[in-house]
């Protein structure tokens, strides 16, 4: 049996009774290190300042974040090392979205409910398989990934039930290390034996890489057609369409994937930005504002959510001229909360800035553009802002009688 006593572990559960339960039987384990979270930004905020041996995650945790978009956010952050054990606690019915994540996988599930026993043997099993691939996880925390290829062979050579995780990582350090062509080969290898379905994930994603755009849009509808619940397969499709410039069909793939799984600012952002471009600035407007409330406290709180949420406002404006006094104060709220985040930012606060006035001049509110423009000038002077341009304040004051032309295309942040 494992050692639990040397080992810290992390436990994600919003319900109190069942907190209480598995804490117990971790205990009763030997762990003499237990932290419990309620909620994702809790766990988050443990996750920055302690390295934890074991992480057991339920999927569903009320309000907010669920434990699969927690382990996608530590995976991409770091907050994890690829030594630690990641458990997903699901109820059934969860079960199949669950593993609908092809890209950020948990080392394994468990299926509500369960006995002690059962844990035990899950977990003790888990930590025996990290043992066997520890040298591949210490080189990929070190991103050495010709040395945790050499060890991803070795270990599967040794270990012959550990293969098919070793091809898996196997692949994604060739594709790091832009091996596209040994990726390639890998991956026909595996669904030469049978259709895995991460494996035709990846080989779509190397095509993708590869600018064949119109070969990885055949596998990752075949993807998304075959496995409903892979909703990140979705993503790249959305991606691909994106690439050859067929917006209305990747903001429509979007919308699709979002119904299923709305959690996701990366998803949600991915269907502002496009409806951005389609000039739906309603659903636009509706994502980024998600995308906001989904990024606080997060790895993905970046500034150019917040700016495009306020253009697709004031794109909102230009087109109907005129805004309600709801739109105005969300168009508030976001300049506030880009105060709170990004106050040392100089391009976001000019961008905020610019954005303001451009509020108020296509309402045609000339006074509160003037306000606007008065206050711009002060943060230029303190250096927390670069200067307005020279004319405006002439086209603000060309206001009364006149429609001004102000296009916000200008400003939007590129996202990639």
């Amino acid at each position: 049996m494992i050692d639990f006593s040397n080992k810290k572990a992390l436990l994600i559960e919003d319900l109190a009774e069942a907190r209480a339960m598995q804490k117990k039987m971790l205990v009763d384990f030997g762990f003499k290190t237990v932290d419990v979270a309620m909620k994702a930004e809790s766990a988050l905020e443990l996750l920055r300042h302690t390295t934890y041996d074991v992480v057991l995650s339920d999927f569903n945790l009320g309000t907010g974040k669920n434990g699969q978009q927690i382990l996608e956010e530590v995976r991409l952050s770091s907050l994890i090392p690829n030594t630690s054990t990641f458990l997903m606690i699901t109820a059934e019915t969860s079960m199949e979205m669950v593993m609908g994540s092809i890209e950020c996988q948990p080392d394994g599930y468990i299926a509500k409910p369960f006995s002690q026993a059962l844990l035990q043997k899950r977990l003790s099993k888990l930590i025996e398989n990290k043992e066997k691939l520890k040298s591949i996880n210490t080189a990929l925390d070190k991103k050495d990934y010709q040395q945790a290829i050499k060890e991803c062979l070795s270990v599967a050579e040794q270990y012959p039930i550990l293969k098919g995780r070793c091809q898996r990582t196997l692949s994604d350090c060739y594709i790091s290390l832009k091996q596209y062509e040994n990726a390639l080969e890998l991956y026909d290898e595996v669904l030469e034996e049978r259709q895995m379905p991460w494996a035709l994930f990846g080989k779509a994603k190397v095509q993708f890489l590869q600018r064949k755009f119109t070969k990885a849009e055949t596998n990752f509808k075949k993807l998304t057609f075959d496995n409903q619940f892979f909703v990140n397969s979705h993503d790249w499709l959305a991606k691909c369409l994106m690439a050859q410039n067929k917006y209305p069909e990747a903001q429509a793939i979007l919308i699709e994937a979002l119904k299923k799984s709305p959690q996701s600012v990366v998803r949600q952002k991915s269907l502002g930005n496009v409806s951005l471009k389609l000039k739906d600035y309603e659903v636009a407007e509706n994502a980024f504002r998600k995308a906001i409330s989904l990024s606080k406290h997060s790895h993905f709180n970046t500034p150019d959510i917040y700016i495009n949420h306020l253009v697709s406002i004031v794109r909102m404006g230009q087109l109907s001229e005129t805004l309600n006094l709801k739109q105005k104060n969300i168009f508030k709220r976001t300049v506030q909360k880009i105060d709170q985040f990004f106050e040392t930012d100089l391009k976001t606060m000019t961008h905020k800035h610019e954005l303001s006035v451009d509020l108020y001049i296509t309402v045609k509110d000339k006074a509160q553009a003037l306000s606007a423009l008065d206050f711009w000038n002060k943060q230029a002077n303190q250096e927390k802002a670069a200067s307005p341009p020279e004319d405006l304040k002439a086209k603000i004051e060309a206001l009364e009688g006149k429609k001004v032309d102000t296009s916000a295309e200008k400003i939007v942040i590129k996202t990639t």
